[in-house]
């Protein structure tokens, strides 16, 4: 199949086309021809104004639920959800039911994603069962062709972090840890502070981030292996984090969407679309996140996508499901909301993302393999808020401007139709 992109301006810093505007021909997966002018009458024309192509993006943190909650999506819908959102790549948690945690279940990842346009890349579990107290075949799960290890939204205790960080180390594998305990955070609901003084739910203390983020430094630095840090979410946790970097430590980390564009007043009147985990902080913090972003303190931007419906949402705040759905609308509520320029998100979705989590660069230039995504920062959309998979966005029935049109990867195309996203 060929595909002709007309006039597309190329948003790629590693590309030698880097900020022109060029006719792109695509063909059987690779980048067939660049220049100013293309004609090819075989080839499917996408010609529409303001028309922009960067390097594929990449998210590395969404969790689809199947096995266990198929009504959520499952995992076709999910990498549906990814395409449509511009993704060309998906880390997928390990927070199923059963857990990712053997090699039988990254297995079934792999081929229930084997020929859809976005590469699919299972994270298996630290822990069995994610419980914490066992480590889990990760080997295994290795040699089945997973990477990255994660317990996503459980707590890690010293002693299993550990030995994780010890054992993945002979085999190079990667341990991504969520920075919060069971000791301040169990069954804590919004953010110590406003938000837990005026709606009289739990708080969860930006303390306890600041002591996890410590501890696993320290334990980095005691076995000398590198170690993710996900979802940070306040501003006392930066120091640490760019001292150990600025020591040579090998430690990354990455913040969610939610947390760079809102704030603990979006729960003020218990609106359970905007409960995430981690909590949304205050206004200082969200700005110390965007700062710490483009200060290099902070590697990646991760989408902590979860599909819930209707039924996980509308209950009792302290009863709802911790998430949202955000594949579809990440690129666009970061444009609304981060004051960062539609460049530097695009640069950092596609060549820091794809830098920290080990995805292949593939600038734009001839002969490339045609790993890319389609997108007009400039696009108006609407978000269905009668659809099922965007009812419990926190945008829906919102429009937004910025969206992806479309991806191509793994030799297939898969285009958005402008208008609802449904």
């Amino acid at each position: 199949m060929k595909i002709l992109l007309k006039s597309a301006r190329i948003t790629d810093v590693e590309s030698p086309h880097n900020n022109t505007s060029k006719d792109i021909l695509i063909s059987n997966g690779k980048i067939e021809n660049i220049a100013t002018s293309i004609t090819d009458s075989e080839a499917m024309l996408l010609n529409i104004p303001s028309l922009h192509v960067s390097q594929g993006w990449v998210d590395f943190k969404a969790a689809l639920y199947d096995p266990g909650f198929e009504e959520r999506g499952g995992l076709t819908q999910g990498l549906d959800d990814a395409a449509l959102g511009g993704f060309t790549h998906l880390g997928v948690l390990p927070s199923d039911t059963p857990s990712t945690d053997n090699k039988s279940a990254i297995e079934y990842k792999r081929r229930m994603s084997s020929g859809h346009c976005v590469s699919m890349h299972p994270i298996g579990a630290i822990s069995k069962k994610q419980s914490g107290k066992e480590l889990s075949d990760m080997f295994e799960m290795y040699q089945a062709g997973t990477v990255w290890f994660s317990d996503d939204q459980h707590p890690v205790n010293e002693g299993i972090l550990t030995r994780a960080l010890l054992y993945s180390r002979d085999f190079g594998g990667r341990i991504q840890v969520t920075p919060r305990s069971n000791s301040f955070s169990l069954d804590a609901q919004v953010n110590e502070g406003v938000g837990s003084t005026r709606t009289g739910l739990k708080g969860d203390p930006s303390l306890d981030e600041r002591i996890q983020v410590i501890k696993a430094i320290e334990i980095a630095t005691y076995t000398q292996t590198a170690v993710h840090l996900s979802g940070i979410s306040t501003k006392e946790s930066l120091a640490p984090i760019q001292a150990a970097k600025k020591a040579g430590l090998p430690i990354t980390c990455d913040v969610h969407v939610m947390n760079l564009c809102f704030t603990e007043q979006e729960i003020l009147d218990f609106d359970t679309r905007y409960k995430v985990l981690p909590v949304l902080r205050t206004e200082a913090d969200r700005l110390a996140l965007i700062h710490g972003l483009t200060q290099g303190i902070i590697d990646a931007v991760v989408t902590d996508h979860r599909p819930f419906v209707l039924d996980d949402k509308q209950v009792a705040f302290d009863e709802a499901n911790f998430g949202a759905p955000q594949l579809q609308t990440a690129y666009a509520a970061m444009l609304k909301h981060t004051g960062l320029s539609s460049d530097a998100l695009v640069e950092q979705l596609s060549v820091k993302n794809r830098s920290l989590f080990g995805i292949a660069s593939n600038p734009i230039q001839l002969g490339a393999t045609a790993d890319l995504t389609f997108y007009v920062p400039g696009l108006a959309w609407e978000i269905d808020k009668s659809s099922r998979a965007q009812a419990c966005n926190p945008f829906a029935g919102q429009t937004l401007i910025g969206r992806a049109i479309g991806i191509v990867n793994n030799g297939i195309v898969m285009l958005n139709e402008p208008g609802h996203v449904s």
